[in-house]
């Protein structure tokens, strides 16, 4: 146990706290009512008390063996007022302070009942599943925006959970896929040495360990873009955008796509490697996942305080609501499978932008592709170092 721990579990619970919170209120403020009374009785009233207004004489005893008189104050003077004042006063505060604590007790245990749900839901959460939520009814207050902020965390927590899950199986299979392929063909050249050339198989086994070298560089960038950026510098779009462009060029070339450009000059801060990244996954998704003799025009341009990257490109037709899935990882959608690509490309694209406090959607286009479109911030001070 921590020291923390120690003086955590030394302290009195809230409920104890509040009770004696709320009693102490009541009782500190019945003592200074209290003195009140009793200073203002004995400095304000003139007293001219000549002789006793009240004697009681002995009460009958119960037992007549008990001669006992029972003690009733008599008040002869202003000593005598003010001190059955004094004496009276103090009972019925004492009583009151009981009354007062009693209150506090019950008053703390029903203001603190959603607390108790609160704790048991998440600590039903915190060993065993994802999927209990607090629910907590009753009106609107602080107890209920405190639930429902945590049952919007917890979706949260599950959404993001079962996406790590399905991501960590999808890329184990991407992974999988191209080794058990290469294993497969050196078990069967190793079998069959003679009817296997080394210039027939070098190729296929070179082409699998570049697509298991693709996933994994995809899969390290994406991981180093969900860290955000560490130290942004002054990043021009329209630079970077023209040197992805020239390498996608003779893909594109050999796929017999047109590819055109409008590059207007745009400037943003962050990674300059990570927007490279993002434009050139742009690029290779509007060229891998298009047709023979197609097109795709990619524009930069600053607008409303932000860079926005436009890519469109012809292709199959795909609804909004795939458009919207394939920021999904390893997700291709069914009229994407043929094309190239580990299913990676837009989810990079997506995770860059979400670093750079941007946004990247995708509408279908009416005669078949997309238009995607990346908003990032423009720049907001000058900086020393351009890349």
């Amino acid at each position: 146990m921590t020291v923390s721990e120690s003086v955590r579990g030394n302290r009195l619970s809230i409920r104890v706290r509040l009770t004696l919170l709320y009693g102490g209120m009541v009782f500190a403020s019945g003592v200074v009512l209290l003195l009140m009374v009793y200073l203002l009785m004995r400095f304000i009233p003139n007293y001219d008390i000549r002789e006793a207004q009240l004697a009681v004489a002995p009460a009958i005893p119960a037992n007549p063996t008990d001669q006992r008189p029972t003690p009733i104050p008599t008040i002869a003077s202003k000593d005598d007022v003010l001190a059955v004042l004094l004496q009276l006063s103090g009972l019925a505060l004492l009583g009151l302070a009981l009354i007062a604590f009693l209150l506090g007790w019950i008053i703390a245990g029903r203001i603190l009942a959603p607390v108790h749900r609160i704790t048991s839901a998440a600590r039903t959460v915190a060993g065993h599943t994802l999927h209990e939520r607090i629910q907590l009814d009753g009106p609107k207050d602080e107890f209920t925006e405190l639930a429902d902020t945590i049952d919007t965390m917890l979706d949260r927590l599950h959404t993001s959970f079962q996406a790590q899950q399905r991501f960590a199986a999808n890329a184990s299979h991407e992974l999988r896929t191209p080794l058990a392929t290469t294993r497969t063909m050196l078990q069967v050249a190793l079998a069959r040495p003679q009817d296997h050339d080394l210039a027939t198989l070098a190729p296929k086994l070179l082409a699998t360990n570049e697509r298991s070298i693709t996933t994994v560089e995809s899969l390290l960038t994406l991981s180093r873009a969900d860290h955000g950026v560490a130290e942004p510098m002054l990043v021009d779009i329209a630079s970077v955008a023209a040197h992805a462009v020239d390498q996608v060029r003779a893909e594109a070339e050999s796929r017999r796509i047109g590819l055109a450009t409008d590059l207007r000059p745009a400037t943003v801060d962050g990674d300059g490697d990570l927007v490279h990244h993002l434009l050139l996954n742009l690029l290779h998704n509007a060229v891998r996942h298009n047709h023979p003799g197609g097109a795709a025009r990619l524009s930069t341009t600053s607008w409303n305080g932000a860079a926005v990257i436009t890519v469109t490109n012809t292709g199959e037709p795909v609804s909004a609501a795939e458009a919207a899935r394939l920021f999904e990882p390893f997700h291709r959608g069914a009229a994407r499978t043929r094309g190239a690509g580990h299913g990676l490309g837009l989810t990079l694209v997506r995770t860059i932008a979400h670093s750079h406090h941007g946004t990247a959607t995708a509408m279908p286009n009416a005669g078949g592709g997309l238009t995607t479109t990346v908003v990032l911030p423009l720049r907001q001070a000058e900086h020393p170092r351009m890349r």
